[in-house]
């Protein structure tokens, strides 16, 4: 690997931890906004929120190319069923199921992107990949578990749970046939198109819902969230994204996932007053071994911090 080819993947690798902070925010900071007002609303203004501005960032970067009818099917086909389909099941299956079941099947994303590159035969998967992704897996589990969030698969649980897994495949969908694009357009192209279609399909089925909210009552909380959630979980984060699975591969970047439970449990210990035991902390040992069997280099300390291992150059 070349030394520039290396800088990338390392740069490629510290932008995975910012991008996980800022998801693992947007959870509790989401269920701010969703308090005072339905889902399909609060998606459909984030999303018209996000389009705006990756169509702006489009425009003011220069970067728009010429593209083809068949790459404008593909990239519409792509958004539908990773944005649109999967934000559509997100919020069902959240009223259906538990907060333990939803953070753990949100971080199933690296095994779902892996079965589907296995399955299209799009990357291949190691076993040392495998063994990381496994175990990082555990990791989240016991996170969860120590989190003392309930897990359940019993009734109206066990559906929620799977209409979130059928979400979380939608989106990896979208992270693994997302970088054949990615080689052709730029990442604010591709982004802008994603949004401005997600946007106007929202704003389609949440037109009654948003004539009859009453805005002026509306919590600046909730304001606030929506904001947060369009301008930093969507079209910062999404945009980078497209740009590290470009880097690394689908099955690489789907492992911050892994981060995302420690991060969301970081922030309810700081303002919310809840613990953190031993078991949270095992777990997440254990999502640290994961990524190091899948991103770390083998003569690495596996003890090293997050930012370290990170940043460590592939086996």
């Amino acid at each position: 690997m070349s030394t520039s080819g290396t800088n990338r993947d390392r740069n490629a690798k510290i932008i995975l931890l910012v991008i996980t902070v800022i998801w693992g925010l947007n959870t509790p900071i989401m269920k701010m906004g969703l308090m005072s007002m339905s889902p399909i609303v609060y998606n459909a203004c984030r999303l018209v929120i996000a389009a705006i501005l990756s169509v702006a960032i489009l425009l003011i970067t220069k970067s728009h190319k010429p593209m083809p009818l068949r790459d404008f099917k593909k990239i519409a086909a792509i958004g539908v069923l990773g944005f649109f389909f999967n934000q559509l099941f997100v919020m069902f299956g959240l009223s259906q199921t538990t907060a333990g079941n939803t953070s753990l099947i949100f971080a199933t994303l690296p095994v779902e992107v892996a079965l589907i590159n296995r399955i299209f035969k799009i990357e291949a998967i190691s076993r040392r990949m495998t063994a990381g992704i496994i175990t990082g897996l555990l990791g989240v589990f016991l996170v969860v578990l120590g989190s003392n969030k309930e897990l359940s698969l019993f009734g109206p649980h066990l559906i929620g749970a799977m209409i979130l897994l059928l979400a979380q495949f939608c989106y990896g969908c979208y992270t693994v046939f997302i970088k054949e694009l990615n080689n052709r357009y730029s990442i604010y192209q591709i982004f802008a198109y994603v949004m401005v279609l997600n946007a106007g399909l929202f704003l389609t089925i949440a037109l009654p819902e948003l004539r009859s909210t009453e805005w002026s009552s509306m919590p600046v909380i909730a304001v606030y969230s929506i904001f947060f959630s369009a301008i930093f979980a969507l079209v910062v984060a999404n945009t980078i994204w497209i740009w590290v699975v470009g880097t690394l591969g689908s099955t690489k970047a789907a492992l911050s996932q892994y981060f995302c439970p420690i991060v969301s449990i970081a922030f309810a210990v700081v303002y919310l007053d809840e613990t953190f035991g031993f078991i949270q902390f095992a777990g997440a040992v254990v999502i640290l071994l994961g990524l190091y069997l899948t991103l770390g280099h083998s003569s690495a300390d596996v003890t090293r911090n997050v930012g370290e291992i990170l940043t460590k150059e592939d086996s």
